[in-house]
């Protein structure tokens, strides 16, 4: 079903009567039957695999059927109420039915059981309830239509394995703030500029990185040059990173302000909060030259929304992990984790965080933020909190929660 016009889309997500599919990347909207039953509503398993892709095969002919997506096998049995995934059984809330040339298995497995199985490509946004595929079909996933439904059954590839493997996190991506024509904030004391200060702390942040770990470590910059906002975030999605990491120093109109936060995308709750979004999103005043002047169609809106609220859960984390570091920085206040609409973050199709280090418009912080030592001592922490955020990452996975 291709992209809906503006004043169709809003009423095909809100009041269709079948369920609703988001396809990323082809900036589509998709819509599977929906089959009322006495427990559940039901979704053809045929159709589910037409638009998603992967292999449907008979374990059982008329009985048991298989669906090969991304490495994992789905088997959903007739009149049985549990299926299997890669041989581990998962109750449903209702049985599964052949119903002619239909295999009817309850909506419940694509609401809860696919994004919690397959977290890298799908997602359920339960505020306008849809299914969102990150990811689209690749060359390696083709459609299931026309497939042979009666193959002899094939082994699941070793190549990804039950503690979720393939869902590792492997690209981390570190933006330091500003650059180029946008200094970002000043200060006189010192001559200190936050382009400066955040370059140095992000090219120390990549190599303990690189020191520490196997990850492939990317800079949004790596000298004084001016990077668009939106790029940052497209040069994260287009290496796909499994994280994105943004590094600024803060400034306030009462000196008196000090201290380290990290911030995730979500709304601002306090005027702090909002100052500070304010502050960093100045940045797109030096942006007119680059911005572009196409108006989004409805889908590219929401998906744009999708961006700001699909990983909210997994940002809060990695902010944490990130500020419970930068807290044990002997001297440095902890102001907390926050929340702010930061454009930077926009986008960003992975858990993403903004590091706010310390104030460079208070002495005490802008005289430890001129030490080459603190900014060592900063990139330490920030690095640590990635690096325990990744960890705690898999250890999701390999539990299955």
């Amino acid at each position: 079903m291709p992209a809906l016009a503006l004043c169709l889309v809003i009423p095909a997500l809100l009041d269709a009567s079948g369920f609703i599919i988001l396809d990323r990347p082809a900036k589509e909207i998709k819509e599977l039957s929906l089959h009322p039953g006495e427990k559940s509503n039901y979704l053809d398993l045929k159709e589910i695999a037409d638009l998603l892709g992967g292999r449907l095969e008979w374990e059982s002919p008329g009985e048991r059927l298989a669906w090969r997506l991304e490495g994992r096998s789905f088997v959903f049995e007739d009149l049985i109420a549990f299926f299997t995934a890669d041989g581990r059984a998962y109750q449903l809330v209702a049985p599964c039915l052949l119903d002619g040339p239909r295999f009817l298995i309850p909506a419940q497995f694509a609401v809860e059981y696919l994004p919690g199985l397959l977290p890298r490509r799908f997602v359920y946004n339960k505020l306008d309830n849809h299914l969102v595929d990150r990811t689209g079909i690749t060359q390696s996933e083709p459609s299931a239509r026309g497939e042979q439904r009666e193959a002899p059954l094939r082994p699941v590839p070793s190549s990804t394995s039950k503690d979720g493997m393939s869902y590792r996190i492997h690209t981390v991506v570190i933006d330091p703030g500003h650059g180029g024509r946008d200094p970002g904030t000043l200060r006189r004391r010192h001559k200190l500029n936050e382009k400066g200060i955040v370059l140095d702390i992000s090219k120390k942040v990549v190599r303990k990185l690189k020191q520490k770990s196997r990850l492939k470590v990317i800079l949004t910059r790596d000298k004084d040059s001016f990077v668009l906002l939106a790029k940052r975030g497209q040069i994260a999605n287009e290496n796909g990173a499994g994280l994105f990491v943004s590094i600024h120093v803060n400034s306030a109109k009462r000196s008196s302000l000090n201290g380290s936060s990290t911030y995730f995308l979500d709304a601002a709750k306090t005027d702090e909060e909002r100052a500070t979004a304010m502050l960093e999103n100045a940045a797109l005043q030096y942006e007119i030259e680059g911005t572009d002047k196409k108006r989004l169609d409805e889908v590219n809106l929401i998906l744009q929304d999708m961006a700001q609220n699909e990983y909210l859960r997994e940002s809060k984390d990695l902010s944490t992990f990130i500020q419970l570091e930068l807290a044990t920085i002997k001297g440095l206040k902890d102001r907390g984790l926050r929340q702010a609409n930061f454009a930077v973050l926009r986008g960003t199709y992975m858990p993403a965080a903004l590091v706010e280090t310390a104030y460079i418009s208070n002495a005490s912080d802008e005289k430890q933020l001129n030490s080459a030592r603190f900014r060592t001592r900063l990139a330490e922490a920030i690095t640590a909190g990635i690096l325990k955020y990744i960890d705690h990452y898999h250890r999701k996975l390999a539990s299955g929660s």
